[in-house]
């Protein structure tokens, strides 16, 4: 019986293990579906010369869509709205910018078991950059 006791605590220890690991590939594949997104979104403003609200609107649509545990506010949203051209050589004045973040509620799969509260256990995903406008100047 002896025996038992102590296999079943090692076994309770070690399960968390296995948890925390699917956790983490849910969390990744999170994180690359959200990459995805903002990708797109940041080719159709190259193309438009700037973020339209139409296309911030579908990107705000597409993440609510993809992740229904976020709404509208959770998404932040920080991007160029004023039309930038192309240019010959690079100019940095007439890049394309942008910085969007959406949280992530659970990186540790049991957090009670090591103390850690539900504000500590989340972390936001951002992708920030810029693109180049392909719209040719009039």
């Amino acid at each position: 019986m002896k025996n038992f006791l102590a296999g079943l605590a090692i076994v309770v220890l070690l399960i968390v293990f296995p948890l925390q690991s699917v956790l983490e590939i849910s969390n990744e594949r999170r994180i690359q579906r959200f990459s995805d997104i903002v990708y797109v979104a940041a080719q159709t403003a190259r193309l438009d010369g700037y973020f339209k609200q139409t296309t911030i609107d579908k990107l705000k649509s597409d993440l609510m869509k993809e992740f229904p545990d976020i709404s509208d506010g959770d998404i932040y949203v920080n991007v160029t709205t004023t039309m930038k051209y192309r240019t010959n050589e690079f100019d940095e004045r007439e890049a394309i910018n942008y910085d969007i973040r959406i949280p992530i509620r659970k990186i540790v799969a049991v957090p009670a078991y090591w103390g850690i509260s539900e504000s500590e256990n989340q972390t936001t995903a951002k992708r920030a950059g810029f693109v180049l406008s392909e719209v040719l100047a009039p």
